[in-house]
């Protein structure tokens, strides 16, 4: 394992939704479809990570790892809602937003150990 320093602290965006029985792999595919693989292509995008609750059926959190602040308040509002109706198109009521915690809580990455 390896300790990580960032120089620079890497703003977090969490989202959290509520999947619908039987439905959680089918979202987990569309999100990388729809969000994660497309974002790879954004400027400072740095990557993600998914967590799937096992206390409470269908949470799942989406991390996406920002270069700033700055930076994720820079993406495109109209590409994202495209990517939004995208993704609520083909999930229909199966996933429902629950919360978005950077809005309240902001949360930076200052190191990782793995």
């Amino acid at each position: 394992m390896e300790l990580k320093v960032y120089d620079k602290p890497q703003f977090i965006e969490e989202l959290v939704f509520r999947i619908a029985p039987g439905q959680v792999e089918r979202y987990l595919e569309l999100e990388q479809e729809i969000f994660s693989e497309p974002l790879s292509h954004r400027a400072g995008f740095l990557g993600a990570e998914t967590w799937v609750s096992k206390d409470h059926e269908g949470e799942v959190t989406s991390l996406y790892f920002w270069e700033s602040e700055e930076a994720y308040h820079n993406l495109d509002q109209v590409w994202l809602g495209g990517q939004k109706d995208k993704m609520g198109q083909l999930m229909g009521e199966d996933a429902v937003f629950v919360r978005a915690g950077h809005v309240s809580d902001r949360r930076f990455r200052v190191r990782e150990y793995r």
